[in-house]
């Protein structure tokens, strides 16, 4: 049985990937390094490595969780449940595609760190790898009976995750490659940080937080007979903006005739950035053009 430490406070947990691929593809690098020796006749073509995976993946925080146990006496009775605290749990992943061409078969893989997802090992010319949308990844995962979890918290916000992989073939050779998804988190508490540069998703809202400035959720307001709106404080201001829950624009805004002064001691125009927050408003994030 496992019990349920913390919760998020948020109106939708439901993960949302973006339909779109991206695609990385880099060729072999052999086994005694970039300075091998190039295939002779009668030997297979260069080992190659493709990637492809959605654009966007969509995520809750980590949650911990704990099981409950039997705990025994000195005597070996069984005595009352107690709950040991068992990792941290609930994040999205996303399906990494592979593929696999040249070299000689079989082909091992490592993805994000990692030679397996809870369904499978990652072997053969090609498949699929559940990959979390946590930053972190590697040595701090561990793989429960049915999903992955993690030993220590790990990191999970905003911004854009690489996530690495290299093929062995048979005779020692390696390729590698590299593919980016976009992680967008959930965040619905009052005093949730929203990160300069970064798009999140507050309130079924996607909030683009303009360079420069961080911000801070306020909370929300349900008007009857008006907007409701998403409240949102500028980190180290006065300023406050509120945003149309029901359609993306502004309702109202406050900024004081005091300049805000930067982390690297710049004034900034906090009108000029408020308006780039609306014109972003309910807009995904600008992905790119892919891995690499």
């Amino acid at each position: 049985m496992r019990d349920w430490i913390r919760q998020l406070e948020s109106r939708s947990p439901a993960w949302f990937v973006s339909v779109s691929l991206l695609t990385a593809v880099v060729v072999v690098f052999c086994g005694g390094g970039l300075g091998g020796s190039p295939p002779v006749g009668g030997q297979t073509e260069p080992l190659t490595l493709t990637l492809s995976a959605p654009q966007i993946c969509e995520t809750t925080p980590a949650q911990g969780y704990a099981d409950s146990v039997l705990r025994q006496d000195a005597d070996g009775n069984w005595t009352k449940r107690v709950s040991v605290f068992a990792g941290w749990f609930g994040v999205a992943e996303v399906d990494v595609n592979w593929m696999v061409s040249g070299g000689t078969g079989p082909y091992r893989l490592t993805i994000d760190g990692e030679t397996r997802d809870p369904a499978h090992e990652y072997v053969g010319a090609s498949g699929t790898a559940s990959v979390g949308c946590a930053m972190t990844s590697g040595a701090e995962t561990f793989i429960d009976i049915s999903e992955r979890g993690y030993k220590e918290q790990p990191e999970v916000d905003s911004g854009v995750k690489a996530i690495p992989a290299t093929v062995t073939d048979a005779t020692g050779a390696t390729a590698e490659a590299s593919v980016d998804v976009y992680v967008i988190l959930e965040l619905g508490s009052a005093g949730d940080r929203l990160g300069a540069g970064k798009t999140y998703r507050v309130f079924d809202q996607l909030v683009t937080v303009p360079e420069e400035i961080n911000l801070e959720i306020n909370g929300i307001e349900l008007a009857i007979g008006g907007a409701s709106s998403l409240s949102l404080n500028v980190v180290g201001s006065s300023a406050q903006i509120a945003l149309d829950l029901d359609f993306p624009g502004e309702v109202n805004r406050y900024v004081p005739d005091a300049p805000h002064v930067g982390p690297a001691g710049q004034e900034i125009d906090l009108h000029a950035k408020l308006d780039e927050l609306v014109a972003l408003h309910g807009q995904p994030p600008d992905v790119g053009a892919g891995g690499s």
